[in-house]
């Protein structure tokens, strides 16, 4: 599925890895609780003392029609958020943040003094502990990441379905912006977003069409795309690299659709990438420029806390986002069978998944809020 938000009419060596997941995450246990959605603030609370030794996590909570939509850090085990933010209804120029109910990506941002996020229908970054609004935009498209880059600017994942969906790019300098500064187009159903500040690009995933079937539908490839940036530039993005992905399958969770990828995370300390699609999650090694199964070595021994999945022999699909620690081990969220939402922020440790955090709301994505070691944020 394609859709973040109920208003889109359409789906869309081993010893490595043993010290990745080595013996401080054996003893750690996720807690389940449920919070007080319903008597959330507007604005940013006052940020609350936590365990140090806990791990900080970030997700939306999908709004309804009577409890407004928000941003919640919380401390592993605490069932309270440190740290809540709802969009303000009167911001001018944002009214945009309030129009849908979705919240598809939030995210550390820029060592952690912000949070970037696609809230509603725009995008906004926040201060982090204070709450501010330092920019925003409405573009009142169907956008799934958010990514900050060098120079003052911000990368959006346009998810669109023509040939024109890619990635947007918009300048800072402005506290509201009205139009991006660039508009990068070929990469339909555009997901993930992710600076790499080794190698100075961005990656993107999508698809080579929109992957929904129809009678004479050519084949449907995921694609990793690293652009080129130039923060001097007018148009800082330049393609240099395309990466495809085997020919997508039909999805058995949603039938007339092609798998297509959702989300990229970084491996800490290596220079891999895990990348997330419909039907399962693959490593993708930038050097050599080769994917492989996240089964055989990150996510090996998996099983999904969604029963469906597992019965249906895919314990790794339909996870809209996943991320890596190498001290808290495995993050993800991953929806019901035949939902777009989940409901249950899920983690694992060396495969094995370890009991999940109910939040009291729907979301779209969850991260570990902390940078990954050797993949440094944009400043």
């Amino acid at each position: 599925m394609s859709s973040g938000d109920e208003a889109a009419p359409v789906r869309k060596p081993l010893s490595r890895i043993c010290r990745f997941f080595l013996a401080p995450l054996a003893g750690l246990l996720f807690l389940s609780g449920t919070a007080p959605l319903a008597h959330a603030a507007p604005g940013p609370s006052r940020p609350l003392v936590r365990d140090a030794a806990a791990p900080l996590f970030i997700t939306g909570l999908r709004g309804t029609r009577n409890i407004k939509q928000q941003i919640n850090v919380y401390s592993r085990g605490n069932v309270t958020p440190l740290w809540s933010w709802v969009p303000p209804g009167d911001e001018p120029g944002l009214s945009c943040l309030r129009e849908s109910y979705g919240v598809t990506e939030a995210k550390w941002a820029a060592n952690g003094t912000r949070i970037a996020a696609i809230v509603g229908n725009g995008v906004v970054v926040v201060s982090y502990p204070g709450g501010d609004i330092l920019f925003g935009a409405c573009n009142n498209t169907n956008m799934h990441s958010v990514e900050m880059l060098p120079g003052n600017r911000i990368a959006v994942a346009d998810t669109g379905s023509s040939a024109a969906g890619g990635v947007w790019v918009y300048s800072m300098d402005r506290r509201i912006a009205t139009e991006p500064i660039q508009r990068v187009g070929g990469l339909p159903s555009s997901h993930g977003l992710l600076w790499d500040e080794t190698a100075k690009v961005l990656w993107a995933v999508g698809t080579n069409r929109w992957p929904q079937q129809g009678s004479d539908s050519p084949d449907v490839h995921g694609l990793l795309v690293a652009y080129r940036y130039d923060s001097a530039a007018a148009q800082p993005l330049s393609q240099q690299a395309v990466h495809t992905m085997r020919k997508s399958p039909a999805l058995p969770e949603w039938p007339g659709w092609y798998d297509g990828p959702h989300d990229i995370a970084p491996v800490p300390g290596q220079r891999e990438l895990l990348v997330t699609t419909d039907l399962t999650v693959f490593v993708f090694d930038i050097d050599r420029g080769a994917f492989s199964g996240a089964s055989d070595t990150y996510l090996k021994g998996f099983g999904s806390h969604v029963r469906e999945r597992d019965d249906a022999g895919q314990p790794l699909s339909g996870m809209k986002s996943i991320g890596l620690s190498p001290t808290d081990g495995i993050i993800y969220a991953q929806p019901s069978w035949k939902a777009d939402f989940a409901n249950t922020v899920g983690f694992a440790t060396e495969g094995r998944r370890r009991p999940g955090f109910m939040p009291g709301g729907s979301l779209y994505k969850a991260r570990w809020f902390r940078e990954a070691p050797g993949w440094p944020t944009a400043r």
